[in-house]
Formats: structure tokens, sequence, C-alpha cells
């Protein structure tokens, strides 16, 4: 499992190698809920994916990206921009690791 380095804003969208796949990540804070895009190899994987404390943001397989995307918390509530990367981590694993949610 590795963690993806991200900025505590309320819109970011980054380039990212994971397990060999090239990935455009957006994520982005409405209100009170945050949203994920994820672009692998140049195909959608999936736009305006609510992230939710607990669940993998990557719920269902692809197979066009292989692993799982989630945000790693410190307590129980969903994820909130300001505490990105500090209370808030994005972390990927392989189809051989399991996630902890």
């Amino acid at each position: 499992m590795i963690q993806i380095n991200i900025s505590a804003l309320p819109w970011q969208e980054f380039s990212v190698v994971l397990d060999g796949q090239n990935c455009v990540i957006s994520l982005r804070q409405v209100a009170e809920s945050m949203y994920c895009n994820l672009t692998c190899n140049g195909v959608d994987i999936f736009k305006g994916r609510k992230i939710c404390n607990g669940t993998p943001i990557n719920t269902y397989p692809s197979p066009n990206f292989k692993g799982r995307l989630m945000i790693d918390t410190l307590g129980n509530s969903d994820p909130q921009y300001e505490g990105l990367n500090e209370r808030w981590i994005l972390v990927y694993a392989n189809d051989g690791e399991v996630l902890n949610g």
C-alpha cells in the first residue's frame, strides 16, 4: 500500500503512476462532501465519485484500472479538504493488498 501525497486544497488535479498505470486524479470539495475523478492511461474510470469514510473510492473492479483507492482517516467523519494529507490520507492498494475499510 502506498500513500499518495495530496494538498489541503478544495480542488486539485494531479498525475501519478500507480502500479505502472498512468493516472490522473482530481479531488474536489463541494459543500460538506468530497468527490473524486480517476483517469487511467487516458480512460475515464469514474467521475464524481463521493468519498466516504471507510469505503474504497472505486468499489467495483474495472478492466482498465487495477487496484483500489481509499481515503484512510483518523476518526469517523468523511474527508474535508482542510485535513487532507494529515487527518485524511489518500492511499492506493494493488490487487494483492487489502484496504482497511
